[in-house]
């Protein structure tokens, strides 16, 4: 229960809105800070009565949803664009002169659904059974902006929409390889950063290593398992009859492969890999890796750097037979079969490639790990931001939820750069490890510091308590919904 909105809060949801109507201007901070606070099961009601000097009816939050005029998208690229200025300001004056790199995360999220009724759903597969029912989801493109300090911004969505909605709508069809072109164009980077875009196989395309070549970008990337050797950068694979290269990379000898150890104390990128303080020891954050790398021409992709790597799972159980050297696994047959690489073993195997010839294996490496950073981002949206628990009818509410949630992001990264700003950004604080579910509970800490403030000043007198009875009285929680 919030008896009123933080100063911290208003302000920053204030520059967006400024010239929306009046309720809009007192609703948006109000409904974002009701979303994140409001417990796990989260229906309409609770949202609604979460701040107490702004209930309403849990009707209200619904047409909020549908209403054209809350242009959320358009707010979240102000609210982006002015923390973004903001970051890039003070990590200017850490880093005195030295280069930054910032890494940037692309992959699509699904929300399953079994209703039939709502809009854009992608049928994703067919039950043989006639009992059982449809899977349907909907579709997000999400980036995730990892800076220097360890920032997480994520980037503005985009939305998939089906061709059948794009008819209804009038909307140009775009798949998804297309929304991550776009999304590297609209990006902003300064002059002195040098970006790093890591992504999975779904999209190594030639449109996406357009675009990072147009902008200088680095791609990170397992390479596809169909992709050949070349003689010439623009050589087509189909008159090609070239080795592929992840069956190239099988021939490469014992010698050319290196152990590498990394833990937190060793790794580049600690500020990006954002752990919890129990979770920042050595033992806890070691990895082994055998990797090699090779510089190599390939079909339709150019000179580029072929790592192949294998990590260790000391937690997977051999088999009898099995081996614990990462040799055995690597003079094993490549094998194509999904089923096959879902199977646990000791050695992980994968083959990356990188845009850059001139880059180190190690570098490689750290770089695709933090692709998972992504991943662990849409488990915090989906789990810990409730943003599964939606039923709404129409694709547009769907997209305003989203997009009110991501300010709710935004706002906890204002919070995390004012602490570390104020207290320092040392790796291990506290404020500067925590993730969605740490920061959360630093602006519970706020909102509760913020109730106390508020009835100390106006219990100081008789007629200031009179109002806050009032206040609570006429605020019950049974006039919510």
């Amino acid at each position: 229960m919030v008896l009123g909105m933080p100063a911290e809060v208003k302000t920053f949801f204030a520059k967006p809105v400024r010239h929306c109507a009046k309720p809009i201007r007192g609703a948006l901070a109000a409904m974002v800070l009701a979303l994140l606070l409001a417990p796990h099961r989260r229906c309409l009601k609770t949202v609604a009565g979460q701040v107490l000097s702004h209930r309403c009816h849990g009707a209200t939050i619904s047409r909020r949803l549908r209403n054209p005029q809350w242009k959320t998208r358009d707010w979240y690229v102000t609210l982006y664009e002015g923390l973004h200025q903001e970051i890039d300001r003070w990590e200017r004056r850490q880093a005195k002169d030295r280069r930054r790199q910032w890494i940037v995360a692309i992959d699509t999220t699904y929300h399953a659904t079994m209703s039939e009724q709502m809009e854009n759903l992608i049928v994703m597969s067919q039950p043989k059974d006639p009992r059982r029912q449809t899977t349907r989801q909907h579709a997000f493109l999400m980036g995730l902006l990892l800076t220097d300090r360890g920032a997480r911004l994520p980037l503005p969505r985009k939305s998939y929409y089906t061709q059948e909605y794009c008819r209804k709508h009038r909307r140009r069809f775009r798949t998804t390889v297309q929304l991550a072109a776009d999304m590297l164009k609209e990006l902003r980077v300064p002059d002195e950063v040098d970006v790093v875009v890591v992504f999975d196989s779904a999209f190594d395309a030639e449109v996406i290593h357009r675009v990072c070549r147009r902008r200088g970008f680095r791609a990170v990337f397992p390479i596809d398992p169909n992709r050949v050797l070349a003689r010439t950068a623009n050589q087509d694979a189909a008159l090609v009859s070239g080795e592929k290269v992840v069956a190239w990379t099988r021939n490469w000898s014992r010698k050319e492969f290196a152990l590498l150890d990394l833990a937190m104390d060793s790794e580049d990128h600690v500020f990006a890999r954002r752990r919890h303080a129990d979770n920042l020891r050595v033992k806890k954050t070691r990895r082994r890796y055998a990797a090699a790398a090779r510089r190599a021409t390939v079909s339709k992709l150019g000179d580029c750097l072929i790592v192949a790597s294998y990590k260790e799972n000391p937690k997977v159980q051999l088999l009898p037979g099995q081996s614990a050297e990462w040799w055995a696994y690597h003079k094993a047959p490549v094998s194509y079969r999904k089923e096959d690489r879902r199977k646990p073993s000791r050695w992980h195997g994968k083959v990356l490639a990188c845009t850059d010839p001139t880059a180190t294996a190690s570098q490689v490496i750290q770089w695709y790990e933090v692709r998972w950073q992504v991943e662990l981002f849409f488990r915090e949206l989906k789990s810990r931001m409730q943003f599964e628990c939606y039923v709404l009818m129409q694709f547009e509410a769907v997209e305003r939820y989203l997009d009110l949630l991501l300010m709710g992001l935004l706002l906890l990264e204002h919070q995390r750069l004012r602490d570390m700003q104020r207290d320092g950004d040392e790796v291990g604080q506290v404020w500067v490890q925590a993730r969605t579910t740490d920061r959360l509970r630093m602006l519970e800490a706020l909102c509760q510091r913020w109730n106390v403030q508020y009835l100390e000043e106006r219990l100081r007198t008789t007629g200031g308590a009179r109002r806050v009875l009032q206040e609570l009285r006429r605020r019950v929680p049974c006039l919510v919904a």
